[in-house]
């Protein structure tokens, strides 16, 4: 797997560089849809995450809020910049943990101004790896591994319903998403999820419907802070 690689820290930066190019590339297309920004493993209670998202889907930025109700549940809020583009709810659970596996579900609901609004169900199968903290002594400089701190590969698999697009029809979508995630701090992730039934493909005003094959791709970076209250 990918955090095994001896150049972590090269595949790292590159994983970052593609993912800016694309998500500036692809952001060139008016916001299409909004998905949520989960946490390969739910936050835990009194765990409190603060960050700023940017996706091609969207197309403006977003902040997002996620709070951890239980060990095993957490929930997330997402607000468009400026508001009503990319808003959001989403709630995340933790089915079961296998050693170092984490799988859980997670709940959304999309809503923003000309925009497809959306519902969607995502499984995500995740793989965490203790981070190596730095540790000095004098002039010796040692690595230690953390008990507290991960890192992260996960992939997903998500069911996204369109009930009523910009162009006036309904869109269902299945598709996976394979993300990787650093201590909850910063991440990327890319997915694609396709529409079976097909339909038009731009609404009337030139733009892409919620049949269009765009809608459903996705690539995203985000970074942000993590607490403990």
């Amino acid at each position: 797997m990918l955090f095994n690689c001896p150049r972590t820290g090269q595949i790292r930066k590159k994983w970052l560089r593609l993912s800016v190019i694309l998500v500036w590339m692809l952001g060139s297309f008016y916001g299409c849809t909004s998905h949520p920004l989960m946490m390969p493993e739910p936050l835990k209670k009194g765990e409190v995450f603060n960050g700023f998202l940017i996706s091609s889907e969207n197309g403006f930025p977003q902040y997002v809020y996620r709070r951890g109700l239980s060990d095993r549940a957490d929930l997330g809020f997402r607000v468009g910049l400026p508001p009503t583009q990319g808003d959001g709810i989403d709630m995340s659970y933790r089915l079961i943990q296998i050693e170092n596996r984490v799988h859980s579900v997670n709940l959304s609901t999309a809503f923003g101004a000309d925009q497809n609004n959306n519902l969607s169900l995502t499984y995500l199968n995740a793989k965490k790896k203790p981070r190596k903290e730095k540790i000095r002594e004098g002039r010796k400089l040692f690595y230690k591994v953390s008990k507290t701190q991960f890192n992260y590969s996960y992939f997903g698999v998500r069911y996204m319903l369109i009930p009523n697009g910009v162009g006036g029809d309904q869109s269902q979508r299945v598709g996976m998403l394979y993300g990787l995630n650093f201590n909850n701090r910063w991440g990327s992730e890319i997915g694609y999820f396709h529409d079976f039934a097909g339909g038009e493909k731009l609404t009337a005003l030139g733009r892409p419907s919620e049949h269009a094959a765009i809608t459903g791709l996705s690539v995203r970076f985000w970074m942000g802070g993590l607490r403990k209250k």
